[in-house]
């Protein structure tokens, strides 16, 4: 069964965990901050407390851990999402928490993201989920899923 714990309601011992994933140079890498101290962190989990337009979580594959979702830019229509999955093979089950959750408790129309050029990975993970790419520049494709089942 799949569990998302949102970050606000983390232990000292979850919160420590996510933050060593996030500075793992093969999620980092990815990332558009990098090495983000713990002070850093803390401070950003407080923010998210008022902070209407984020939600971020820590998903449990039963009582595993799997990765970390997360929902930003959040309008009545629209938000950007991103993902990291510390074991091969949970991108799928992520990808799919994100678009129930998108479009299911959010009740958006629009699911976006941007993606580093040089992560295949998670490019060819959004593109078997139907997302489309509908823009690119130098470093980034930018894409999209509509709530009706297609790129917008």
């Amino acid at each position: 069964m799949i569990v998302l714990k949102d970050f606000i309601h983390l232990t000292q011992e979850e919160i420590e965990l996510v933050l060593k994933w996030r500075n793992d140079e093969n999620i980092a890498k990815f990332m558009k901050t990098q090495n983000i101290s713990l002070k850093e962190h803390l401070h950003f989990l407080t923010k998210l407390k008022s902070d209407k337009t984020k939600k971020y979580f820590l998903v449990y594959d039963d009582k595993n851990t799997i990765g970390v979702i997360d929902f930003i830019n959040i309008t009545q229509t629209s938000c950007e999402f991103g993902l990291y999955g510390i074991k091969k093979g949970v991108g799928k089950i992520l990808m799919q928490e994100i678009k129930n959750y998108a479009f299911n408790v959010l009740n958006i129309q629009t699911l976006n993201a941007c993606v580093f050029k040089e992560n295949t990975k998670a490019l060819n993970l959004y593109l078997k989920s139907n997302f489309k790419i509908i823009k690119e520049d130098d470093e980034f494709y930018f894409v999209s899923l509509s709530s009706m089942g297609g790129g917008i």
